[in-house]
């Protein structure tokens, strides 16, 4: 009954991790960490932070996103 009850949920968890894969895959990659850029925040005309990594942006990269 163990195996059975830890089998079932560790494909559910790598089944919710594929999801995540998914939906990231629409967004473009940060220039500097790879990572999906999901919000990008304007502080001034020269200060740019891509979230959720958190990587400063040029404003240049930001137009390419």
């Amino acid at each position: 009954m163990t195996d059975r009850d830890s089998g079932s949920s560790g494909r559910e968890a790598a089944g919710d991790g594929d999801d995540d894969r998914d939906e990231r895959s629409s967004f473009p990659p940060c220039p500097k960490c790879d990572d999906a850029v999901i919000t990008v925040t304007t502080r001034g005309p020269m200060e740019h932070i891509a979230g959720p990594c958190g990587c400063r942006l040029s404003p240049g990269q930001v137009q390419r996103l």
